[in-house]
C-alpha cells in the first residue's frame, strides 16, 4: 500500500509541477516531494485496521483518493501562504486532480457525503481559527482532512468514532513537531498549554480504543512522538 500510494502521488506531483528553473520553483517541488516521501507511512497508521496482504480495489482507491486530497491541501496551503506565481500555477493545475479525487470518493461512498463535508468544514474552520495564533487546540483539527480515509473505510463506525480523538491527537503531535522546528513552543505559557493538552492525548481513554480496534501503530506513534517532544522541550 505504501509503495502504491507513493507511486501514485509521485506521478501526480510530476504532472502538476512542471517548473524547476528557479530557486523558488525548486523549493516548491521539494515541498511536494516531501508529501510523496513521508505521507504514505503516516497514511498507513491512519488506515491500519483496513490493511490486508491483498488490498481490495475499493480500499486501494479510497486510500489513493484521500492521499490526493492531502496533496491538494499542501498545494492549496502553499498557494495561500506563498502567493507566488509558481505556487499559484501549481494550485491551478491541481484542480482536475482534486475534482477527480472528490468525485471518486462520492461515487464509492454516497451514504457518507454529509460526513465528508462536515469533516472538511471542521478542517477549514480550524485553519481560520489557527491563523489567529498557535493554539494547540486546532493543530489536529486543522488537518482533519487526513481522517477521510479511516472515516470512509470504517463506514463512520462506532469503533472509528471511539478512536477519532486518538487519531486526531496523532495528527496534532505531527503538527506539534513542525511547530517546534519552526521555532515555536519556546514561550513558557505556550509550553504549559501544550503540556496540558499532551496529558489528555496520552490518557487511556484515547490510547486504549486505538489498541482495542486495531490502530496499534497509531497508539505507539503517539507515545513515541510525545516522548520526543518532551525531550527536546525539556519539560
Amino acid at each position: 500500500m505504501i509503495s502504491t500510494l507513493k507511486t501514485g502521488l509521485s506521478q501526480d506531483v510530476s504532472a502538476i509541477h512542471t517548473e524547476c528553473d528557479s530557486l523558488i520553483a525548486r523549493r516548491a517541488r521539494r515541498r511536494l516531494d516531501a508529501v510523496v516521501e513521508y505521507f504514505p507511512v503516516f497514511m498507513a497508521w491512519l488506515v491500519e485496521p483496513f490493511l490486508t496482504e491483498s488490498l481490495a480495489p475499493r480500499v486501494e482507491t479510497t486510500i489513493l483518493s484521500a492521499g490526493r486530497i492531502h496533496l491538494y491541501a499542501r498545494i492549496l496551503d502553499d498557494g495561500l501562504d506563498e502567493n507566488l506565481p509558481v505556487y499559484r500555477r501549481n494550485l491551478l493545475r491541481a484542480q482536475p486532480l482534486f475534482f477527480e479525487a472528490v468525485q471518486t470518493l462520492a461515487v464509492l461512498y454516497p451514504d457518507q457525503l454529509e460526513s465528508m463535508t462536515t469533516l472538511i468544514r471542521e478542517t477549514v474552520e480550524a485553519v481560520q481559527q489557527d491563523d489567529h495564533g498557535t493554539a494547540q487546540a486546532y493543530w489536529g483539527q486543522k488537518n482533519h482532512h487526513l481522517l477521510l480515509a479511516p472515516l470512509l473505510l470504517s463506514g463512520n463506525s462506532a469503533a472509528y468514532q471511539a478512536c477519532r480523538p486518538g487519531l486526531s491527537s496523532l495528527i496534532a503531535l505531527s503538527q506539534a513537531g513542525d511547530e517546534w522546528r519552526q521555532g515555536r513552543l519556546f514561550d513558557p505559557n505556550e509550553r504549559q498549554v501544550f503540556l496540558s493538552w499532551l496529558s489528555g492525548a496520552l490518557s487511556s481513554n484515547q490510547l486504549q480504543p486505538l489498541l482495542t480496534h486495531g490502530w496499534n501503530s497509531a497508539a505507539e506513534r503517539i507515545v513515541r512522538e510525545a516522548r520526543q517532544l518532551l525531550t527536546v522541550l525539556d519539560f
